[in-house]
């Protein structure tokens, strides 16, 4: 559909065209270009949105690995080393399989600002349980295979809030006061499905290799709406939508060292796949007379980049009975935002278009507003064992660092800033147990806390 707007009229946020009065004039010609992109920040960010608050489960998948803190690069001694490190595969001498369950907590805080109080801010929480990993591994001499599924991702969060300010109630709209209210819902699921294969060149070096195909399922919704001063109803202005799929490849590297009995150390390069997605982008312009309605569509192409990770460990044994273990993971969380538009400063310079979205920005600074940083966790944990008979109980604890991985901005603006806040260290504790018999049934607990994000982990490993 072709459309025009107006030669006198001026397109504010979500879309909506205004006569241009002469105080409109004024105002717009007085703060320039500049100030009506302020007006429009909101609609730029909606392409960074989803990724605000995503959950990433580099960690460990099994319950071991999780009580122990999540260091575990450089003790690989399960099935779950095709992820872990596949190198660690060629520690089992016997086939076995692996199945893994998890139940997951993911809480977040999100501006939901009224007239009263713009900056107020509520924590929403979401819950998904499933099963989070599958293994099978079949080692033969110096080498060992393996296949496995993982789930790399599996994230739900809504939320809800109503905004405040009108953009119908003033001519010379100060970004600040207003902001649309917004329903937004993303539900992510990210699978890999690996190959790995080790080998033992002699007997204290292992090398490992897993290939993976993954898997996106992206369901993602926002819509952004004004309340009708009149009747309260909820009127549209702004929608994005997607319901992408799509497959890509990506690589998993181990080493794994034991250059003496109680010591081992390990290293693993993890590479994330980058995936295509579209959004469906809906702009509204309402007649609030007639309650009529023209919707723009366009979509949007976005590449959606999970981290690649850097791993190293080690993992010392003064005891019989007593393992502690150590990782530094490096995380570049800023493969996130490396395709995405990060320039959202009110400095830029509006072009105007004969087609939908009808306007685009162009940075006037070159500078990046929007920053997502890489991170360096660290990783500790203890696992001691108990006998009890024909049993064998690990009993084990950790922490791990995780330092804030959200987008936040560090532009001088209010409004920006209730949109982007800069997020919040973590400190994970950790711990768990488990019951071996016999070397062939393993059954492992876990539990990992921390102010964002709840889990409890079962893992259960048979050995033919």
């Amino acid at each position: 559909m072709e459309y025009t707007p107006p030669e006198k009229s001026i397109r504010l946020p979500g879309g909506c065209l205004l006569p241009l009065t002469a105080g409109v004039l004024t105002f717009f010609l007085l703060s320039g270009a500049a100030e009506l992109a302020a007006q429009s920040f909101w609609r730029k960010n909606d392409r960074n949105t989803f990724i605000r608050n995503i959950q990433f489960n580099f960690n460990i998948p099994s319950a071991r690995g999780i009580g122990l803190g999540g260091a575990f690069v450089a003790v690989a001694d399960d099935a779950t080393a095709g992820m872990a490190n596949p190198a660690g595969l060629t520690v089992l001498t016997k086939p076995e399989i692996s199945v893994h369950y998890k139940l997951s907590r993911f809480s977040h805080t999100e501006n939901v600002g009224n007239q009263e109080n713009h900056d107020l801010r509520r924590e929403f929480a979401d819950e998904v349980a499933s099963q989070s990993y599958l293994s099978l591994v079949y080692p033969h001499g110096k080498w060992s295979f393996s296949v496995y599924r993982q789930e790399l991702i599996n994230f739900e969060s809504s939320f809800e809030a109503e905004g405040f300010g009108s953009i119908f109630d003033s001519w010379n709209l100060d970004p600040d006061d207003f902001e649309p209210g917004n329903k937004t819902r993303s539900d992510i699921l990210v699978n890999n499905w690996g190959t790995a294969f080790a080998y033992r060149p002699d007997r204290r070096l292992s090398l490992g290799v897993s290939v993976i195909v993954s898997t996106l399922e992206f369901r993602y919704f926002e819509n952004l709406f004004q309340r009708s001063g009149q009747t309260g109803r909820p009127l549209p202005i702004f929608n994005v939508t997607s319901n992408s799929s799509d497959t890509r490849c990506s690589i998993n590297l181990g080493a794994k060292y034991q250059p003496a009995e109680f010591l081992s150390v390990g290293a693993v390069y993890r590479s994330g796949p980058k995936f295509r997605i579209v959004n469906t982008v809906e702009d509204v312009d309402l007649d609030y007379e007639s309650g009529k309605a023209d919707i723009y569509q366009a979509e949007q192409k976005l590449v959606f980049k999970v981290p690649d990770v850097y791993s190293f460990g080690a993992a010392i044994r003064p005891l019989n009975n007593l393992m502690v273990s150590f990782d530094i993971v490096r995380v570049e969380y800023s493969d996130l935002v490396h395709w995405l538009d990060r320039n959202l400063k009110e400095d830029d310079e509006a072009v105007y278009l004969d087609r939908f979205p009808w306007v685009e920005f162009v940075d006037g600074d070159g500078v990046e507003d929007l920053i997502l940083e890489d991170c360096n966790e660290i990783h500790l944990g203890l696992e001691y064992h108990l006998f009890f008979r024909d049993f064998l109980i690990p009993l084990r604890a950790g922490f791990y660092t995780d330092p804030s991985h959200v987008v936040y901005t560090t532009v001088e603006n209010e409004a920006l800033q209730r949109l982007f806040p800069k997020g919040d260290d973590e400190i994970h504790g950790t711990f768990g147990l488990g019951f071996v018999l016999q070397n062939k049934i393993q059954v492992d607990l876990a539990g990992n806390f921390s102010k964002s994000v709840s889990e409890v982990l079962i893992s259960a490993v048979f050995r033919f």
